[in-house]
């Protein structure tokens, strides 16, 4: 009798203890616990330390909310890295393939970084919190890489960053899904591989391009400079000579003229004059001279008609 009764007392009190340990748990300075009692939200408990709660009718979910929980967008990790090997991954394309401006066509990476902050919301409305926010993400870069032309997509993922998380965390607070955006960073954006080759060329298309006309406009600055010198001494010369030539007329009317004077005073002798000196002029490049008497009729004589050439 007296050992059924130990026996008893035994399983009381470890029915007891039991009881007692199922009804406190801890919490730290970063956790909240969420209270279900009978499956229904009955509080959430953020006090650090030792709480209690109603046993086999309350049951709790710890969550934390300071950790920053981070969620990968159009890609997955498959192995985390070791010591001798990096970190593997698989694309998700149906996530990762997105359409710029102009119906081009990148492939992108991106990781979702976020906080819980209200941990029954979390919890509670909807089942798949890292579902909504891919959903939501995919909704709000789709709408911005749509705008961005293909050479800003793949060079300005930054930027771009930028204007999405803005837009993702209002998006996600209008869910009440209980958790705020801290982050958005694009990892990777690059063209589709079956892409590149064609991008690739047109780049070296597009570089030749450039060279040709960097050369054109070194030589246009090159050879405009001397072509304007050139046109420059040439209108200079022009100048010059019209100058000279309008000297000379000028200076020939004036001769001219003051011949005319001459010779309306004396005719007779201003014509003498001029055959003179015209005369003159011709006779001093000729090397030989002949003097014919016009009164003799034998004139042949006089001249040396047996010599040709200057012989």
């Amino acid at each position: 009798m007296k050992t059924s009764k130990i026996i008893l007392a035994i399983m009381a009190v470890v029915i007891i203890a039991m009881v007692l340990v199922s009804s406190v748990y801890m919490l730290d300075n970063a956790e909240a616990a969420v209270v279900q009692r009978l499956g229904k939200l009955h509080r959430v408990e953020t006090k650090a330390g030792l709480n209690f709660k109603v046993p086999l009718i309350d049951t709790i979910q710890i969550v934390n909310t300071n950790e920053i929980y981070s969620l990968q967008y159009g890609y997955r990790s498959e192995a985390a890295p070791t010591t001798t090997e990096a970190a593997t991954y698989r694309n998700v394309e149906n996530e990762s393939i997105v359409l710029t401006s102009g119906s081009y066509l990148i492939d992108l990476g991106a990781v979702i970084q976020f906080r819980i902050t209200d941990p029954a919301a979390y919890i509670y409305e909807v089942d798949d919190v890292e579902g909504t926010v891919r959903l939501a993400f995919e909704s709000v870069l789709r709408s911005n890489i749509q705008n961005q032309l293909l050479d800003e997509a793949l060079i300005n993922k930054d930027s771009i960053a930028q204007e999405i998380m803005p837009d993702l965390a209002r998006k996600i607070n209008s869910y009440n899904v209980g958790i705020t955006i801290t982050e958005v960073r694009l990892t990777d954006v690059l063209l589709p591989k079956d892409v590149q080759f064609a991008y690739d060329d047109v780049n070296i298309a597009s570089n030749e391009k450039d060279a040709l006309r960097s050369q054109a406009t070194r030589y246009s600055n090159e050879m405009l400079p001397k072509a304007r010198a050139d046109a420059y001494q040439m209108i200079q010369g022009a100048e010059a000579y019209k100058a000279e030539k309008v000297a000379q007329a000028r200076g020939d009317v004036e001769n001219f003229n003051q011949v005319y004077e001459r010779y309306a005073v004396a005719k007779d002798i201003t014509r003498t004059r001029l055959y003179i000196e015209t005369m003159e002029k011709v006779l001093s490049s000729v090397d030989q001279k002949f003097v014919i008497d016009l009164d003799n009729d034998n004139v042949l004589k006089f001249l040396p008609l047996d010599v040709r050439g200057g012989e």
